[in-house]
C-alpha cells in the first residue's frame, strides 16, 4: 500500500512540474487548478496544483490503471509487437510483416552448416552419417552413376573334348565381349557335375556364380564331333537364378578330305555365328553381383575392377529373386543401397551401406 501511495504521489509532482510550465506549453484555458491530492502526504506539497483540463473532464487514472498501463507494455515488449510505425505496402495498407516469407538462405550457407553435422557419402543426397544408415523407405532416393563400363563375367564350358570351349573363349576376347573366365577353371569345376539334362546345367551355372562370380554361362557342344555339315550348339545359361535363356545353332563346314589340324582349324570359323549373337544377349543382361560378408555396415561383394565397378558408385541391394522361364532373372526385393568405398584382390570390392538395415551375406546388389 505505502508503494502504490508513493507511486501516485510521483505522479501528481509530475503533472504538477507540468502545470508550472503551463503559460509555455500551452493556453491557459488548457489548465484548471484543483485540490493537491497528495497534500497529506508530504509536507511540503502544495495545497492546490494545475492540471490539464482533460484531467478533470475524464478523470484522474488511479494507481492499478497505471499498473497495468504498464504491465500490458511489457507483454507486448514479450509478444514481439513493437509500438514503433508498422510499414506500409504500395497502396498505403499495412503490411503484415509475420506473414511475410523469409528471405531463401543461400545455398553455400546451408552446405557450410550442413557440413558441421555430418559428412556426405557419394551417391547418398541425405547426407547420411557412415555410423547410421537410413532406414530403407522403399526406393533408392539417390540417383545411381552412369553404367555403362560395369560388364558381365562371362564363363566357357564345352560338353566333351573337341575343342570348342578354347576356340569359342578366343572368339569372344577378340570381339571384347564381357569379362571371361579362364575355360580350364570351368572345366575344372565341371569334373564333379553331371550334365545330362536342363536342370543339371541350371544347377550348375549357378554353382558358377557362387565360385566364380560368373554372370552366364556358354555351353558348348557337338554331339556328333566335329566333321562337315555336322550340328554344333551353344547355349547360355542365367547363372544368378539357373535358367536357359537362349540356343543357337550352327553347321560345320570342312572338306571331306582335310587333315585332322585343318578340321581342328576350321572350329574357330563354325563357331564365328555364335560371336555376334552371344554379343546382343550379353549386352541385354542386366549385371548383378554377390554380398559376401557384412561388418557392421560395410559389405564385401565378389565383383570389383575387373568388371568395371568405380569408387563412390551406388549400387542397389536385393534379398531372393527368381529365374522367370522365358524372361530371365527377376530380382526379389529391394531392400537397401550401397556406396562403392575400395576394392579387395583382383576381383572384389567393398562399399558403405547408406540405406536399408539388416543385409546379409548372399543378398545381391546391381549397377542399374
Amino acid at each position: 500500500m505505502r508503494l502504490l501511495k508513493t507511486f501516485v504521489l510521483s505522479a501528481c509532482l509530475l503533472l504538477a512540474a507540468c502545470a508550472g510550465n503551463r503559460q509555455t506549453s500551452g493556453s491557459p484555458g488548457d489548465y484548471v487548478e484543483i485540490d493537491n491530492p497528495g497534500f497529506t502526504m508530504s509536507p511540503n506539497a502544495p495545497a492546490k496544483i494545475w492540471v490539464p483540463r482533460s484531467y478533470v473532464e475524464s478523470g484522474l487514472p488511479r494507481g492499478s490503471e497505471l499498473i497495468k498501463k504498464g504491465t500490458d507494455k511489457v507483454l507486448q515488449s514479450f509478444s514481439g509487437t513493437s509500438s514503433q510505425p508498422q510499414p506500409v505496402g504500395s497502396q498505403g495498407q499495412p503490411v503484415n510483416i509475420a506473414a511475410a516469407p523469409s528471405p531463401p538462405v543461400a545455398a553455400n550457407q546451408q552446405a557450410a552448416g550442413s557440413a558441421v553435422s555430418s559428412f556426405s557419402i557419394p551417391g547418398n543426397r541425405q547426407g547420411v552419417a557412415a555410423s547410421q544408415p537410413q532406414p530403407f523407405a522403399g526406393r533408392v532416393t539417390s540417383p545411381s552413376p552412369a553404367t555403362a563400363g560395369v560388364r558381365n563375367r562371362l564363363a566357357i564350358m564345352e560338353i566333351g573334348q573337341n575343342g570348342l570351349a578354347q576356340a569359342m573363349y578366343e572368339n569372344l576376347r577378340r570381339a571384347a565381349i564381357g569379362v571371361l573366365l579362364d575355360p580350364t577353371q570351368t572345366a575344372f569345376l565341371a569334373q564333379y557335375a553331371t550334365l545330362t539334362n536342363e536342370a543339371e546345367k541350371a544347377a550348375f551355372a549357378t554353382r558358377l556364380q557362387q565360385d566364380y562370380g560368373a554372370n552366364a554361362l556358354i555351353l558348348l557342344s557337338a554331339p556328333e564331333g566335329v566333321a562337315s555339315g555336322k550340328p554344333v550348339y551353344a547355349e547360355v545359361y542365367d547363372t544368378m537364378g539357373g535358367g536357359l535363356l537362349r540356343r543357337f545353332d550352327a553347321v560345320i563346314s570342312i572338306n571331306d578330305g582335310a587333315e585332322q589340324a585343318d578340321k581342328s582349324s576350321a572350329v574357330a570359323p563354325a563357331l564365328a555365328p555364335f560371336t555376334e549373337k552371344i554379343r546382343e544377349l550379353v549386352a541385354l543382361l542386366p549385371w548383378y553381383g554377390r554380398i559376401t560378408a557384412v561388418e557392421g555396415n560395410r559389405a564385401y561383394i565378389a565383383a570389383g575392377r575387373e568388371v568395371g565397378l568405380t569408387i563412390g558408385q551406388l549400387l542397389r541391394i536385393y534379398r531372393n529373386g527368381k529365374f522367370m522361364k522365358g524372361l530371365g532373372y527377376a530380382p526379389g526385393e529391394l531392400i537397401g543401397a550401397l556406396t562403392v568405398q575400395g576394392f579387395v584382390g583382383p576381383n572384389g570390392s567393398f562399399g558403405l551401406i547408406t540405406e536399408g538395415q539388416g543385409v546379409q551375406a548372399a543378398d545381391l546388389v546391381s549397377a542399374e
